[in-house]
């Protein structure tokens, strides 16, 4: 059953966006970004993206956000959901990758625990971490990112989003 826009019992759509940090919201725009970019490549293993990454710091941030989304498929066990870059709702995907990041980079190690042993099998932890880790050191860089693309009206985030 579908309702019509003007039926009482729907409920406009809240800009899930507005409730997050602006450097949450500038990682939302590059992780939905490289969920675009890596969705026309091939998957890696983890312990592929693990080793790729390493510990060198001259691996540029997005590059390494793209390991992660590559991945994270096998972490979970399915295909993880991205939104669009113009979309105003948050996935249940994207909402546990943020709360991880912001987790690992507060160094809350509880929650991230409770978060890693909530959804992915404990194989694959340790190699999960290490990329979700990354990630998160390299958040301030990634949020510099965004900020250039965070406009909806921009070109490269209209070809890239279309």
């Amino acid at each position: 059953m579908f309702l019509a826009a003007s039926d009482p019992r729907v409920v406009p759509d809240s800009d899930q966006r507005a409730t997050l940090e602006p450097e949450d919201r500038g990682l939302l725009a590059q992780m939905r970004l490289s969920a675009l970019r890596c969705r026309s490549r091939s998957r890696i293993e983890l312990a592929q993206a693990c080793a790729m990454v390493g510990t060198r710091r001259d691996i540029p941030p997005d590059t390494v956000l793209d390991a992660l989304i590559r991945t994270l498929g096998e972490a979970l066990g399915r295909s993880p959901r991205f939104y669009r870059p113009t979309a105003r709702a948050l996935s249940f995907d994207e909402s546990w990758l943020l709360r991880l990041i912001a987790a690992l980079r507060d160094d809350d190690l509880t929650s991230a625990t409770f978060l890693l042993h909530s959804r992915v099998p404990a194989q694959v932890r340790r190699s999960l971490v290490h990329l979700v880790a990354r990630v998160a050191s390299d958040s301030d860089a990634l949020t510099r990112l965004a900020d250039a693309t965070d406009d909806p009206a921009s070109p490269k985030l209209e070809r890239i989003a279309s």
